[in-house]
């Protein structure tokens, strides 16, 4: 076995304690003074020079390289962008074990053990640093015990069986306490203290659990059954429940992309999950799932209830196929909206998919299928089969916490009979689909459910509906939390928008230059039903045909389309959802400076607009976005003696590296200085920590981001900068330097792409003083990711609460005509740069009294919009009885 590790780079476990004395002696500046080694393993069998180590806050991989080791890599990949790990024990014929770490940013991490490592504590270890806040704990005496040594059964992998030894043969649901007891009495056991199996299912000598903390799937193979693999998956983004026994898990994670035909980009994005027909109460599945993404029930369901018949003929499938019938009743000829009040009683009686708490506020069906906008989710109900008039029904489930991005598009003229609505979701489903003949290009991929299109029959949809109650469910709100599910959203925004608004909207923005007046846009948006009540533009332009608004709450943007440019998009993106964004000024031949936003999502998630020159100032741009995107984020200084730091003397061979484009430190200080103000880019509580200059360009850390200063053209007046919040860095490594003209090297791992920068020969003090502000950062204090899911739901229960502790379920809103409610005080945002700052609100005016002349066609007791003669305001009021037609009636307003 010693050969076969040494070739194969099977790493062994080594003293941990002993390890991390030598490792503070020779590298005192890599580990945090609180943070201790748990675990520490040696590549080639114990005679390489490579170590894997798992610590109190991360994995941390410290890679020698070149002929002599001087140069020397380490990995940080903190425990907080872990989505999903698995171990692989050894088989009979297998040599080695295997560990493999799935995080954001980095992807895919995988680590070869010895048949002699314990890989079972492992993931232990790894179970409780991520699911019990290990990640910024410390070692217990416990979590040390147990695994500073391999197990006295060598290798961790023979109880893989022995647990399964309960189980039958058939895929089914089973006991989940029989397979916790199990689990709990076998020296494998992988649950960590507080965590229970609330469901359990076993497919072959596969097992399927659903426990308190994370779905845990045991895969047994080889002929002898000895090979296993465990895997935890713990980021769920939605699911797909199938009334033929189907679920379909979406989870978040990073994985090795993949440009195979016919294979998704992502493998690790979906789980299919086949259940045996009448083996499987799949609602309660699914009612499960939902309190897990959701949140869990407050209200017992549905007393009407079809539930399924617990080990009847049949089963859960028996009783699904008699639902199927009653929805088809339901459902109309033509995609249009319906009553909400109908949608949410057919769903908790004849359906029972949503929870009791749960309240439908928007629905619309189509020829067979439906939409339904509850108050925690976004449901669609495909009827499959031909015409719809199978018995297999699909439901999907997307959390508005995994929406990043959504637009409506208006129909175009001639044989464009459809509106839509886009939404944009943060998870990778990408698909590469297979050439039809060899000859022929390969195909572009398709998004799948990353990015969806709902199309809405023309005339029969008001599409500002569902673009203000979108605005209401998605957009974040104080603290960067979504609304929640227990206040429903104000009746006014389901009503229909005033005839000819937007049109009226569009005739008034198109007889503007290349700048719109804002403190006038903020009156025709409202008008228009467009913005929320307490939302404000600070910016807007206009680009030929199109639009741009910058609120305090998004980046919005109207993009006329088509030859006639009767087609219109209307798109979201909160600031919430934004990751990097970058200005670019004008250069000497370039008449337009640009705009990049990059947000959360794995379909087109990049915007670029050009803005025009002298008609724009991007700085104040830049500062109005920063202070959305990271200004709640902490400004202090990660270093702990920032004075020791100084820039080394430019001697000749870093003058000359520096021409090639390897960097040199700078004085941070001095550069913190004249950021605040030439350009004004830092914030008042934001400073430079490193800064270091590459040719005419620089790569600078701060106290809250990673800013790029690139000069492009002849002359480098065309300059953009571009910022990566510290809040998207999920892993990160440096590189010391080597021999000859090796320099070190820094590379930060975000969502989307990877930061990577080389320094001068001379400054490996830049690399430790980046590894010590990162450490401190993205370990000691990590910044969590708006609208993450919590791990620790131990408490939540399968079960509902009892009728008698049952809530009354809210009412959905009934559906009238427009009317916007007050504005509020205009906003101004917490920073100096006045460039955007808004005035504040002015007094209210005086009551006044105005005659309103009742309109043909319209019956006394209707609501009508009219015009306030002196605010300009649009009113809705009623016709009161005993006016006649065309008779004149007041109005105090």
């Amino acid at each position: 076995m010693g050969i076969i590790d040494y070739v194969g780079d099977n790493s062994v476990q080594i003293d941990a304690i002993e390890y991390e004395k030598k490792l503070r002696l020779n590298d005192p500046k890599l580990l945090l003074n609180d943070e201790r080694i748990i675990l520490a393993f040696k590549g080639r069998g114990g005679s390489g020079r490579d170590k894997r180590l798992l610590t109190t806050h991360r994995l941390l991989i410290r890679d020698k390289r070149g002929m002599t080791g001087k140069r020397i890599c380490y990995t940080s990949v903190p425990y907080d962008s872990i989505g999903a790990f698995s171990v692989e024990t050894a088989g009979t014929f297998d040599g080695d074990s295997e560990l493999n770490v799935h995080a954001r940013g980095i992807g895919k991490v995988s680590i070869e053990f010895s048949k002699t490592v314990d890989v079972i504590s492992i993931f232990r270890h790894l179970g409780r640093a991520l699911l019990t806040g290990g990640r910024v704990g410390h070692a217990t005496n416990a979590t040390m015990g147990g695994m500073s040594s391999p197990s006295a059964g060598g290798g961790g992998g023979g109880g893989i069986m022995g647990i399964l030894d309960v189980l039958g043969t058939d895929y089914a649901q089973i006991d989940n306490g029989a397979v916790e007891m199990r689990l709990r009495c076998d020296p494998t056991n992988v649950l960590i203290e507080d965590e229970r199996v609330e469901m359990a299912f076993k497919c072959g000598r596969d097992l399927l659990l659903f426990t308190s903390h994370r779905v845990l799937r045991i895969d047994v193979k080889g002929i002898s059954g000895k090979k296993g693999e465990l895997h935890v998956f713990f980021e769920t983004a939605g699911n797909i429940l199938d009334r033929d026994s189907e679920l379909v898990l979406f989870f978040n994670l990073p994985d090795s992309p993949n440009m195979a035909e016919g294979f998704p980009r992502n493998s690790r994005t979906r789980m299919k999950i086949d259940f045996r027909s009448g083996g499987s109460d799949i609602l309660a599945v699914q009612r499960y799932i939902s309190d897990k993404l959701l949140g869990p029930d407050t209200v017992a369901p549905s007393r009407h209830a079809r539930n399924a018949v617990p080990g009847g003929g049949g089963g859960a499938s028996s009783s699904l196929a008699s639902m199927a019938a009653g929805i088809f009743s339901f459902l109309g000829d033509d995609n249009r909206m319906v009553d909400p009040k109908q949608a949410n009683y057919q769903f908790h009686s004849e359906q029972p998919i949503l929870q009791g708490c749960e309240t439908v506020e928007l629905a619309f069906k189509g020829r067979r299928d439906m939409l339904l906008f509850t108050t925690k989710r976004v449901v669609f109900v495909d009827m499959q089969g031909f015409m719809g008039l199978g018995k297999k029904v699909s439901y999907v489930s997307l959390p508005y916490s995994t929406i990043t991005a959504f637009s409506v598009r208006s129909a175009g003229s001639w044989a464009d009979k459809d509106s839509e609505l886009n939404l944009w979701l943060d998870f990778d489903d990408v698909f590469n689909p297979p050439r039809e003949s060899e000859d022929d290009p390969p195909p572009p991929p398709i998004p799948r459910n990353s990015y969806l299109e709902i199309d809405f029959q023309k005339d029969k949809v008001d599409i500002l509906v569902v673009h203000r109650y979108l605005s209401e469910r998605v957009m974040r709100t104080d603290g960067h939390n979504m609304k929640p599910y227990t206040n429903g959203v104000p009746p006014n925004l389901l009503v229909p928008s005033p005839p000819g608004s937007m049109q009226n909207l569009l005739d008034w923005i198109g007889d503007n230059a290349s700048a719109i007046d804002p403190e006038a846009v903020n009156r025709k948006f409202h008008e228009a039903g467009i913005l929320q009540t307490d939302e404000r533009v600070a910016f807007a332009f206009k680009t030929g045909r199109d639009s741009l608004y910058l609120t305090n709450k998004r980046f919005f943007m109207i993009d006329v389309q088509g030859f006639t440019g009767k087609r219109k998009e209307y798109m979201s993106v909160p600031w919430d959802s934004v990751r990097v964004w970058s200005v670019e000024s004008a250069g000497n031949f370039d008449r337009d400076m640009e705009l990049r936003l990059w947000f959360k999502g794995a379909w087109n998630n990049k915007i670029k607009q050009d803005l025009r020159k002298g008609k724009s100032d991007i700085f104040a741009i830049q500062s109005f976005i920063s202070h959305f995107v990271i200004g709640p984020a902490d400004g202090k200084t990660a270093l702990s003696n920032a004075q020791s730091y100084v820039p080394p003397p430019s001697g000749a061979a870093t003058k000359f590296l520096g021409f090639l484009n390897d960097a040199h430190m700078k004085d941070a200080t001095e550069l913190t200085s004249t950021l605040r103000s030439s350009p004004a880019l830092l914030q008042q509580d934001e400073s430079c920590e490193a800064a270091f200059k590459c040719g005419r360009d620089m790569f600078i850390i701060s106290t809250k981001r990673i800013i790029i200063i690139d000069k492009k053209g002849i002359t480098g007046k065309s300059v953009e900068y571009t910022s990566y919040p510290l809040s998207i860095a999920r892993a990160f490594e440096i590189e010391t330097e080597g021999h000859l003209l090796n320099g070190a090297q820094v590379k930060i791992y975000a969502d989307n792409n990877a930061i990577e920068q080389e320094l001068a020969k001379g400054q490996n003090n830049g690399v430790w003083l980046m590894h010590e502000m990162l450490s401190n950062k993205v370990l000691k204090d990590p910044q969590k990711e708006i609208g993450a899911i919590a791990t620790q739901l131990a408490s939540l229960s399968v079960a509902a609460p009892k009728a008698s502790q049952s809530l009354p379920s809210p009412a959905a809103p009934s559906y009238q005509p427009y009317q916007p409610l007050p504005l509020a005080p205009e906003y101004q945002p917490h920073v100096s740069a006045s460039a955007y700052q808004l005035a504040s609100a002015p007094p209210e005016p005086e009551p006044f009294t105005f005659g309103v002349k009742r309109p043909l066609g319209v019956e006394p007791g209707n609501p009508i919009r009219v015009k306030h003669p002196k605010t300009g305001v649009m009113l809705v009021v009623t016709v009161p009885h005993g006016c006649p037609p065309g008779g004149v009636f007041n109005v105090t307003a």
